[in-house]
């Protein structure tokens, strides 16, 4: 578990279930406003312990890094390093609504670029993002990516298809 000031950032185990379903639920509109919904079974229990055991399976095959964001130990969010190969990976994040506009997303960014580099030996990192998204775009040019390509009507948001930026960043000593 590391710390960054009050945050912590931890690998999703399957004890984290009962709270991963709870945060999920309950952010469920928040999400649906600004990324992909998820399927309906998600939101039971096997559908999120499901979850944390491909999750868990991809982290045990260096392919995926699940990892959950406590405030004073009350779940506020994802992030997480996925498709993992070779040199790059994904980047992906949620936060709670009642933790938007605190720097939580920026420091989970920033905590995935330094495990990027230091634990996995990434140089690439690709974010995708609603153009409607502008919060998460703000996140990503903070911490130095940049928009590379469009990719039209790629994401279904709220029952509607919508473009989507290609972030990228490369990683370096400085980031």
């Amino acid at each position: 578990m590391r710390h960054a000031k009050d945050l912590t950032f931890s690998l999703l185990t399957p004890e984290d279930a009962v709270d991963l379903l709870a945060f999920e639920t309950a952010e469920r509109a928040w999400f649906e406003q600004h990324i992909e919904a998820r399927y309906r079974h998600f939101y039971t229990p096997q559908g999120v312990s499901q979850h944390i055991v491909e999750c868990l399976s991809l982290n045990a095959q260096r392919r995926m890094s699940p990892l959950l964001i406590r405030k004073r130990g009350m779940l506020i969010g994802r992030a997480n390093l996925r498709d993992i190969d070779e040199n790059q990976a994904k980047v992906g994040y949620r936060i709670a609504k009642s933790a938007c506009g605190q720097g939580i997303a920026y420091r989970a960014l920033k905590h995935l670029m330094k495990e990027a580099r230091g634990v996995y030996g990434l140089t690439t990192l690709t974010a995708i993002v609603s153009v409607e998204n502008d919060a998460s775009q703000h996140v990503l040019q903070k911490a130095s990516f940049d928009a590379m390509d469009i990719l039209p009507a790629y994401s279904r948001v709220a029952d509607k298809r919508v473009d989507c930026l290609v972030y990228q960043c490369a990683l370096n000593a400085t980031c």
